[in-house]
């Protein structure tokens, strides 16, 4: 290990061991805590955030385009702005929203439509099962901008019971994504689903009232509603437009 590397790691070490004495964490317990099934899909979700404002600063000019993870505290009302993207030429900016798949959503067929697919996790936090037919726990366009996502939460098993996060039993729709990926081994398949970010703009997958499916549906190949990195740009200019 470098010096260089040893005084990181020393530095992420004292501020774990500060972390644990503020909040009375047992130290010796942090991991176990972290992997709990109920604690590990709110770290994923942050997670997620903040994996997405990277995406976003390394596909984006740096010259045109200003990204900043947003850490507020939303009022009564608004929603919890994730990431913010400005455009510097005019200082117009957009609001991004970051959502996981599903987990365990990947499915080779859904219903009528025959091509693989999954779904995005797109209704607002604390919402309840029991009012998923109203739209109190669902977005309207104009609340966000932009909606990313990446494949990853689809391909690992839902209210699994092992620790960790296990892929689907499903060997042939691991099959399937591992050759869509061109990989072999489950480590790059996970790997290359983290880095596979899907995009949308709000409008194009709401209905005509203007709200959001709770789990809007993602093709993995030809989608029309949703877009790669190498579209983004243009698409964020259209809506700067």
């Amino acid at each position: 290990m470098s010096e260089e590397n040893r005084k990181e790691a020393l530095m992420i070490y004292k501020e774990v061991m500060a972390y644990c004495l503020a909040y009375n964490v047992p130290i010796e317990n942090l991991i176990a805590i972290l992997e709990d099934q109920k604690v590990l899909p709110m770290i994923r979700g942050k997670a997620t955030e903040y994996a997405g404002a990277a995406f976003l600063k390394q596909t984006l000019n740096p010259a045109e385009w200003d990204v900043q993870k947003l850490n507020l505290n939303p009022q009564p009302g608004t929603i919890d702005e994730d990431v913010s993207v400005t455009f510097l030429r005019t200082g117009r900016r957009l609001k991004v929203e970051t959502k996981n798949a599903v987990r365990g959503g990947f499915k080779l067929t859904k219903r009528t439509n025959s091509q693989p697919c999954f779904q995005v996790k797109c209704h607002k936090s604390r919402s309840h099962l029991k009012r998923q037919k109203t739209t109190n726990d669902r977005y309207l366009v104009g609340e966000f901008d932009l909606l990313l996502c990446n494949v990853s939460n689809a391909l690992f098993k839902g209210k699994a019971m092992t620790p960790g996060l296990p892929l689907l039993d499903d060997s042939e729709a691991i099959d399937w994504a591992k050759n869509f990926y061109k990989v072999s081994t489950d480590e790059e398949l996970v790997r290359n689903a983290y880095l596979d970010w899907r995009i949308c703009l709000p409008a194009s997958i709401a209905d005509e009232n203007g709200v959001i499916p709770r789990t809007p549906l993602v093709l993995m190949e030809n989608d029309p509603n949703w877009f790669g990195p190498d579209q983004l740009e243009e698409k964020l200019l259209t809506l700067i437009n």
